[in-house]
């Protein structure tokens, strides 16, 4: 199933998307805000990739046919360790050249009937690191609540901590 906003579609990536997907996550930006930076090995990273592409909740956001961004959706970990299918976490990224452009709000935007027409889905949460003021500013604007703020343990720089309630 393909999304359409006005400027937009978004769609699940696959194996095919591999080097366009690839490419997208080796902008120094976009590799630090989602922390590809921290893998040195570049079969680790292929690897890594890989595993996104194969995840259903892998999503595309294209300008037309070139890939510009994607969102992600996890299950949240839950009680006794397993995957929570009520909750969900969303992280996001877009092609530098895209940022400020409205992109991710629209696409976002679009997204958000789509999750809460899937009556399993209650929640999303969203981690940002605080010195990103763009995306805080986003997602205060798609009326996430902030929950907590806390020190990332594996980068050590502070986050933010917001949810939206789906129903």
């Amino acid at each position: 199933m393909t999304i359409y906003t006005k400027r937009l579609a978004i769609r699940r990536l696959d194996l095919n998307d591999y080097t366009e997907y690839a490419a997208l996550t080796a902008h120094k930006e976009v590799a630090s805000g989602a922390g590809f930076d921290l893998i040195s090995n570049p079969q680790m990273i292929q690897s890594a990739l890989k595993r996104q592409l194969k995840a259903s909740g892998t999503l595309g956001i294209f300008r037309g046919s070139k890939l510009i961004g994607a969102i992600l959706l996890f299950e949240r970990v839950g009680r006794g360790g397993r995957p929570d299918p009520n909750h969900f976490e969303i992280s996001y990224f877009l092609a530098p050249d895209c940022w400020h452009t409205g992109y991710m709000s629209e696409a976002i935007t679009g997204l958000l009937p789509v999750l809460r027409s899937a009556s399993e889905i209650r929640s999303l949460i969203a981690e940002v690191f605080t010195d990103n003021q763009q995306s805080l500013a986003l997602l205060k604007r798609l009326h996430f609540r902030f929950k907590a703020e806390l020190r990332d343990p594996i980068v050590g720089r502070r986050k933010a901590i917001f949810e939206l309630e789906l129903k």
